[in-house]
């Protein structure tokens, strides 16, 4: 049954594709601003096996919620395997979209030729990058055959990013779109796990090491606090060690990691 925001003509309802762990401080209100405000056809939840009642909030929202433990790409990996949709829109649990025309912008942007992906950027961040999945439209056929990366945790999107890139695709993004209520993670490997990540998905390719630098320096830029920027360099340091050994610095369960901000 389709539920949800009003579409015009031209925009189809659509499916909802969403992970959660412990998610419950946020997930109400990031779903009850989608229903409002984009035409669901089906709301589908991956969760991984939270214990604060995330899977119960998104029953009362009308999500049909599937459990995965394996990680975060396989997770999203299912959740990209429900849609039976045209399009597909990948939220986060902690993303609250703030523009009530962002499916109708993104919708239009993404007929616009060699469009991979439309992304919605966080409310205050003037830079735009890369391919994440916070708040991201694409076409569901085209989402498939790209594949989800899910050899690197945090890296899911890095098969979506190569399609791009191979297929001489580019993304569009949509300015003021959303709030992301996630932050940084206060652990002291953090940077190390990250750069292993990359590696893993990546393996050794110079373009993907340069572009992690461009986006842990975009990331810093849009916080707009001084102690994120001139902690880029020691982050980038502790991520190039990682890279270098990734074995070695693989193992962090996000799940289990309290969150705050740099540094």
């Amino acid at each position: 049954m389709v539920s949800g925001g009003p579409s015009g003509p031209s925009e189809p309802a659509l499916d909802v594709l969403m992970i959660t762990f412990n998610s419950a401080t946020y997930l109400a209100e990031s779903l009850d601003a989608l229903r409002r405000w984009v035409p669901i056809h089906h709301l589908v939840i991956v969760d991984r096996n939270s214990t604060d009642g995330t899977p119960e909030i998104a029953r009362q929202f009308g999500a049909r919620v599937i459990s995965e433990e394996s990680g975060g790409g396989p997770a999203r990996a299912r959740a990209l395997a429900e849609a039976d949709t045209e399009y597909a829109l990948f939220v986060d649990s902690d993303v609250i979209l703030r523009r009530p025309e962002f499916y109708r912008e993104a919708f239009r942007l993404l007929q616009r030729p060699g469009t991979s992906a439309v992304v919605g950027n966080a409310v205050g961040h003037p830079f735009a990058y890369g391919l994440p999945l916070g708040l991201t439209l694409f076409r569901t056929a085209w989402g498939r055959a790209a594949g989800m990366a899910v050899q690197g945790q945090g890296q899911e999107t890095y098969n979506f990013r190569y399609a791009t890139r191979t297929q001489h695709l580019r993304v569009r993004y949509v300015r003021e779109a959303m709030e992301h209520r996630g932050t940084f993670r206060r652990v002291r490997t953090w940077p190390e796990w990250q750069g292993a990540q990359t590696r893993l998905v990546a393996g050794g390719q110079v373009g993907e090491f340069a572009y992690s630098f461009l986006v842990i320096l975009l990331i810093h830029l849009n916080s707009r606090n001084w102690r994120n920027i001139a902690y880029t360099p020691i982050f980038w340091a502790k991520f190039t060690r990682g890279y270098a050994a990734p074995e070695r610095w693989k193992w962090i369960d996000r799940r289990r990691e309290s969150v705050s901000s740099l540094p």
